[in-house]
């Protein structure tokens, strides 16, 4: 008997775990390889000083396809604000913390790489919490605050309007999982100084955005790949322009987002570090920048 009743406890206790935190159980552990070569790439100051001490949020939940670097993406990011004394992150996939009275004791929504409709839940009244959770997040950024997004988090509500705008896409496709050739479409701005105005190559998955989202008309792009690149083809947009970075205003908040953090170690390359910590800088209001859209010709490079 006494056998049977610890059983049933255990049994009950990872339902309860499962169906208020689904994803927290495909979390993994960094290993401590991994964690020393994100030490080893963190930059050494942030790009400005805070005007006040900073809090962040990452949240990681998702509702579609899971990335394998979640857990090294929370750790490097994490580890980023420690560093730098930029900020500091508290992580959870725990949607409630989007209800307003939680939600308002941070600077800024770090996205890392969430899918899917977030927050949904079943039960009664689910419905209305998930009417007020979007509504939060709305007025959270259009009060000051700031909203970034790491790779899938364009592949997050992709039907939800107002995120599309916030968040600046909405993922299609991923016709590139390879070396691909990136250019710096503003050689001088704050957030792209850490390439020095040269374009790089990296490895990654990058995304192809539908096409009434990500329009240079309506934010600041920072990067896209090489247009001039043959492997574009592979592409159907139309307007043949594959942005991977960008910035904008939304209401009186700022916005920030990179398609770049498929792959775990985008998570401890240097380069894309400092810019994503320019880019959170900036959502946060220390970093000033120019958020104002500029014209992108995609016949050259």
């Amino acid at each position: 008997m006494h056998h049977y009743s610890i059983r049933l406890f255990t049994i009950v206790a990872t339902i309860l775990c499962f169906s208020n935190h689904v994803s927290f159980a495909q979390l993994r552990e960094v290993t401590e390889q991994e964690i020393a070569k994100i030490r080893e790439a963190l930059p050494d100051k942030a790009p400005t000083k805070p005007k006040q001490p900073r809090k962040v949020l990452l949240f990681s939940k998702t509702a579609g396809f899971r990335h394998s670097s979640i857990s090294v993406g929370v750790k490097s990011l994490t580890m980023l604000g420690e560093k730098t004394g930029a900020f500091t992150a508290t992580h959870t996939e725990d949607e409630s913390i989007f209800e307003p009275e939680r939600l308002k004791e941070f600077d800024l929504v770090i996205m890392v790489n969430t899918t899917g409709e977030i927050f949904k839940s079943k039960g009664e009244g689910s419905a209305e919490r998930e009417a007020r959770l979007k509504k939060s997040l709305v007025d959270f950024l259009k009060s000051g605050k700031g909203i970034a997004g790491t790779h899938s988090a364009t592949d997050t509500y992709k039907n939800w309007k107002e995120y599309n705008d916030m968040m600046g896409g909405a993922f299609v496709s991923h016709p590139w999982h390879m070396d691909v050739p990136v250019r710096i479409l503003d050689a001088n701005h704050p957030l792209t100084k850490v390439f020095g105005g040269k374009g790089f190559t990296i490895k990654d998955e990058i995304y192809q955005f539908r096409n009434d989202t990500a329009n240079p008309k309506d934010r600041r792009m920072l990067l896209s790949l090489k247009s001039t690149w043959d492997g574009t083809k592979k592409g159907n947009r139309k307007d043949n322009f594959y942005p991977i970075s960008w910035i904008s205003k939304y209401g009186d908040g700022r916005t920030f987002y990179c398609s770049l953090g498929h792959r775990e170690e985008i998570y401890w390359n240097p380069m894309v570090l400092e810019h994503y910590l320019a880019g959170f800088q900036y959502a946060m209001g220390d970093l000033a920048a120019d958020a104002t859209p500029i014209e992108v010709d995609v016949s050259t490079d």
